[in-house]
């Protein structure tokens, strides 16, 4: 007989697909399908990050429309993460498109060699912005096809 197994999102232990509680860290899967979002924003927000998982697929407080929206117009600053509860990684959205957007301006503004110094940081720059573009275009393509991993908890 062929026993199909999953891992656990709380410790990543092996669990037989069929077990309804994980036996390593005695998470119930069937609560864990019924956590929402807002109750993790609210843990992270007072510091208790030990009652947040990271579950893919949207918990039932989360609107697929409205998040795809959110991250198709406001995705490039970390807008969709913000909307979830990851706000570390909004930051590192939002910061990073502030050096873009602080970037494109100063090479608009002042003619530099391409041979300097300041050039050469300029490239790195537009290299790091170009990389959180392509994130973001591939979190759209996660949030189309249910794979964003968004932060749930229990009340």
């Amino acid at each position: 007989m062929i026993f199909e197994n999953k891992r656990c999102p709380r410790c990543n232990f092996k669990v037989n697909k069929a077990a309804g509680v994980c036996p390593n860290c005695k998470l119930n899967y069937a609560k864990f399908e019924t956590a929402t979002n807002f109750y993790a924003k609210q843990a992270i927000r007072e510091g208790e990050k030990d009652k947040v998982l990271l579950k893919k697929g949207l918990p039932s407080d989360v609107n697929k429309v409205k998040l795809l929206l959110i991250t198709i117009f406001l995705g490039w600053c970390g807008g969709h993460l913000y909307y979830v509860g990851r706000y570390k990684m909004g930051i590192f959205y939002s910061a990073f498109c502030l050096v873009g957007i602080i970037n494109a301006v100063l090479s608009a503004f002042f003619k530099i060699s391409p041979t300097s110094d300041l050039m050469q940081v300029f490239y790195l720059l537009v290299l790091v912005w170009g990389a959180v573009l392509v994130m973001w275009i591939i979190d759209i393509a996660k949030v189309c096809f249910n794979k964003l991993r968004i932060p749930v908890s229990l009340p």
